[in-house]
């Protein structure tokens, strides 16, 4: 037999008094096993006492040394004990509290990192489930029953998570075993300034966490920065270098409840664990990046993760920004920050290099609000730029603003000069909306422009508000002085006009474009509705001008697009393009309210009603655009499509022949002709079909697909898989093709594990391909694994 490493020889695991009183109860359990009692304590002499167990007949107490290895902790007190055979039991007795020792430190070696003495990461999760439970029960409404052993309760828990990532660097440069017993001494410091409460765990790699029970944010700032101070101050001199060897270290924290809320409080509390560490491991990180530049350096909690530790990773056009927030920072939609920049020209800071923010004054720079937010990253839209000079770029910080009560409430400022801009004479964009909610209600017919100047004159230099003023003053000669201003966004003016007639409204912008461009070489485009139109309310006015806008930037010179049918199709669009198919449908129907010939539309809505599996729905309105233009290729390919999965594949037949009749090299009625053509069992006039598909070298990768599909059913296995292996040259994500390489893989009866491979990458690709899951679990089928693949196959029995 092999002699086994004693896995329970690590010095930093070895058993103290101390652990004596935490695992007491263990110790209790394991010797009542052997010998029945009353009641017990724990006794610790300051001499070593007998080795041996000494039995008191009369009070009937039994001490029992408690020796291991050689080494004597301490008695233990039985009392209430009787002893049959005391003789014989007294000298067996001490092994037993041997052994009752040997499990103590077995458990505790198991929750105990053996290098620094730290609780392991999965007894971290266990503890902070317990806490949370414990807080769960008070959520319970009073004189409910609580679970058994909830005696306890909590308020709250904190975690504290120290980056420690700098060793990584420490041990490249001065080994291994240097950078282990540098973090050995952190672990030290780290548990002797930690409460006595609290846990300290080793959480990850280069990653230390203390588990606060009851702590809330502001013991848990108390905690932080109290660690980061005593942490970054120690070094460790290099034995051959002498270099004094230290570490960046930066802490964050997140506490329950305080950094929770909606549906995460409806988790159950293991998930809920492993949410707060990744809440405090997300503040580290900011931490360790902002640095010095945070109110107390390097220590960052979530719940001022949007106050501190935001900035702008990426300018995009239309002046839009991508920034280091998102929905695992607490970010959501709408919310307001202000922008700050420390990169400037300056004396004060001469010296100083821009990258080195630390000794610069931030100077503010705009506003931007949150349009699209994602986990980790969010996209904003510029809202106002203090300096239209200055522009926003990468690394500038961003600060969350207070919530406003309202854009439409009433404005404070007395009078107009207070709300205006002195240079330009237009509105901030908040002040804007509130005149324009006043100014709506007083007339029946009104007209909302946006206008875009998208491309400004680049050799302004400082004189950026100048230009802009000159353009605002430009809209008050041409539309008068009835015309109501503000600002919105970088570069972009928002009008309010009382006039609703599109006719007129639309001569008077045309001229507004061409003598901005004349004038002033500004290219603008402007987006307008006019009130009334269709069902839409007068608080959708700016909505609407959104649409339009996005309708006049695809327009040739003079760029002005009024809200009509075209604008509301391309809007719909733009759902469908997001998979919002019923407001997509929504907004098509709207567009054929105002343009009942508009082909397009109703090409489109037969494309949603497709989609959602109502194809009887949908080849009405493909024929609804026929009626209208019966040379509408779009409409025949559609109608021959639809026909086609309906099952009636003479008609497709007909309507994919009309339409390459008006367009010859028409490529998907050719595909669709030779797949009609294969259902049919007609092979030979199928891959006539597909060549000349093929010979017009669109979509490759789909072209070879559909041959290696005819191969397969003209059992061609060999060629199909050159036709499959040419698709994946193509287009190496084709989730289609590697399923049908998985497919004769399995039909060949050659390796599963290869088609597993593969069905697996198609499942991965494209989660909502049924024959995908087929596959895979036929494949795990062949290697044996049963359970996965009947959980495969319930995967593709729910799509």
């Amino acid at each position: 037999m092999k002699a086994q490493i004693d896995i329970l020889n690590s010095e930093r695991t070895q058993l103290s008094r101390y652990d004596l009183i935490t695992y007491e109860h263990l110790l209790a359990d394991s010797v009542k096993s052997i010998i029945n009692f009353s009641s017990y304590s724990l006794y610790f002499p300051r001499k070593i006492q007998s080795l041996e167990a000494v039995w008191d007949a009369k009070e009937k107490k039994l001490l029992l040394p408690l020796v291991m290895n050689n080494k004597f902790y301490g008695q233990f007190v039985a009392r209430g004990v009787s002893l049959r055979a005391p003789k014989t039991l007294l000298e067996m007795l001490p092994a037993v509290a041997t052994l009752a020792l040997e499990k103590i430190q077995g458990v505790k070696s198991s929750i105990t990192n053996a290098q620094n003495g730290l609780f392991t990461r999965d007894y971290l999760y266990h503890a902070t489930n317990r806490e949370l439970r414990m807080i769960r029960e008070g959520f319970h409404p009073s004189g409910e029953p609580r679970t058994a052993g909830s005696e306890e309760y909590r308020a709250s828990v904190g975690v504290v998570l120290l980056d420690l990532s700098g060793l990584r660097s420490v041990a490249t440069e001065f080994g291994h075993l240097f950078a282990e017993e540098l973090a050995v001494q952190f672990a030290d410091a780290l548990s002797s300034i930690a409460p006595e409460q609290a846990l300290v765990c080793n959480s990850a790699e280069y990653e230390y966490a203390i588990l606060v029970p009851a702590g809330t944010s502001s013991v848990c700032r108390k905690i932080a920065g109290e660690a980061v101070r005593t942490l970054r101050s120690i070094q460790k001199v290099h034995d051959i270098t002498e270099h004094r060897v230290g570490v960046d270290i930066a802490a964050g924290y997140a506490a329950f409840p305080q950094d929770f809320e909606g549906a995460q409080f409806e988790l159950n509390s293991n998930e809920q664990s492993r949410i707060l560490l990744g809440k405090a491991r997300i503040s580290a990180e900011v931490a360790k990046r902002l640095g010095e530049l945070l109110t107390i350096p390097h220590v960052l909690g979530f719940t001022r993760l949007l106050h501190e530790g935001g900035t702008v990773r990426e300018v995009l056009p239309v002046s839009r920004v991508v920034v280091d927030v998102g929905m695992s920072m607490g970010a959501r939609e709408g919310q307001r920050f202000s922008v700050w920049s420390c990169n400037y020209d300056s004396k004060y800071a001469d010296g100083v290099s821009p990258d080195s923010l630390i000794k610069r004054h931030p100077l503010y720079k705009g506003e931007l609000v949150l349009m699209e937010v994602r986990e980790t990253e969010s996209v904003a839209e510029i809202m106002h730029l203090g300096d239209p000079t200055w522009a926003v770029a990468p690394t500038d910080t961003i600060k969350l603003l207070p919530e406003e009560k309202g854009i439409g409430v009433a404005v404070s400022q007395s009078s107009e000069e207070e709300q205006t801009d002195a240079l330009t004479g237009l509105y901030k964009h908040r002040d804007f909306i509130a005149r324009f909610t006043k100014e709506r209600e007083q007339t029946d017919s009104f007209a909302l422009a946006l206008i875009r100047l998208s491309r400004m004159p680049h050799d302004t230099g400082g004189a950026g508000e100048q230009i802009l003023a000159e353009a605002t003053q430009l809209c008050r000669d041409i539309l008068g002085s009835d015309m109501i201003g503000g600002r919105y966004g970088l570069n972009s003016l928002i009008c309010f006009y009382p006039e609703g007639k599109p006719e007129f409204v639309q001569v008077l912008f045309n001229e507004l474009c061409v003598r901005l461009l004349a004038n002033l070489g500004i290219e603008a485009a402007v987006g307008v509705f006019c009130y009334p139109y269709l069902d839409y309310r007068k608080g959708d006015a700016l909505e609407c001008c959104l649409k339009a806008l996005e309708y006049a930037m695809l327009l040739p010179e003079p760029r002005v697009g009024i809200l009509d049918s075209l604008a509301l199709n391309i809007s719909a669009d733009k759902l469908y393009s997001k998979n919002d198919s019923f407001g997509a449908i929504e907004e098509y129907k709207r567009a054929l309210l105002a343009d009942e010939d508009n082909t397009m539309a109703w090409n489109s809505l037969g494309v949603c009603y497709a989609g959602l599996g109502r194809k009887e729905e949908a080849r009405k309105h493909f024929e609804g655009a026929l009626v209208r233009d019966a040379h509408d290729t779009m409409a025949l390919y559609n109608l021959g499509h639809i026909s086609q999965t309906l099952g009636n594949f003479n008609a497709a037949r007909q309507y994919y022949d009309d339409c390459l009749a008006h367009d010859a090299e028409h490529f998907f009625s050719l595909i669709r002709l030779g797949q009609v053509n294969e259902m049919e069992n007609d092979f030979a006039t199928a891959r006539m079909f597909f060549e000349k598909a093929r010979a017009l070298e669109e979509n490759k990768p789909l072209v070879e697909r559909n041959f290696a599909r005819l191969c397969m059913k003209e059992e061609q296995p060999d060629k199909a898989r050159e036709h499959l292996h040419q698709a994946l040259l193509y287009n190496p994500q084709d989730a289609v093709a590697l399923e049908l390489m998985a497919r004769l893989y399995l039909d060949g009866g050659e390796d599963p594990e290869i088609a597993e491979v593969l069905a697996r990458q198609a499942a991965a690709l494209r989660p909502d391909f049924k024959g995908a899951w087929l596959q895979l679990a036929r494949a795990l089928e062949a290697c044996g694994k049963k359970q996965e693949a009947h959980q495969a196959l319930v995967k593709a029995g729910e799509l």
